[in-house]
């Protein structure tokens, strides 16, 4: 069994345990960028956030300790690079599998549906790849007893 917070740490631990598959350097990895931290029109490369889309929500009347929760997973690009299409379709297809098999390493996953939201212009040099990641899962029994 599992809370939101858990969800969101596993789907953060998974994107950045893929490997890109055309890296610049050893340090060309997927980096996480906590939401407010900085201006997302001046996102470094390969940066990534994780936002809550709406609170988690019971999804079973009669059975209390199954709950939903929705993310808006954005991964930032250098959009003035060559081949920056190639860059965001590969990583989309590097990192898609490891947050849909979140319920391999997450106790109370039950499903995660991933799908594209689109490509985002959020500046002249910037472009985002975002995707929505919906979590079914069994709630902490702590939690629901308590």
């Amino acid at each position: 069994m599992t809370r939101a917070t858990t969800i969101r740490a596993a789907i953060t631990t998974a994107i950045k345990a893929a490997t890109p598959d055309n890296r610049a350097t050893a340090q060309d990895v997927f980096r996480e960028l906590d939401v407010g931290s900085i201006p997302m029109q001046s996102a470094p490369d390969r940066t990534f956030q994780l936002r809550l889309v709406a609170q988690p929500q019971r999804t079973e009347v009669n059975n209390c300790d199954t709950w939903v929760v929705e993310y808006e997973l954005r991964l930032f690009y250098n959009g003035s690079q060559t081949g920056v299409d190639d860059r965001m379709a590969a990583d989309a297809e590097r990192i898609w599998g490891r947050i849909e098999r979140l319920h391999e390493t997450v106790a109370g996953v039950m499903r995660v549906d991933v799908s594209a939201a689109g490509i985002l212009d959020i500046s002249d040099a910037t472009v985002a790849s975002a995707f929505s990641v919906i979590v079914q899962y069994q709630l902490d029994g702590a939690v629901v007893t308590g």
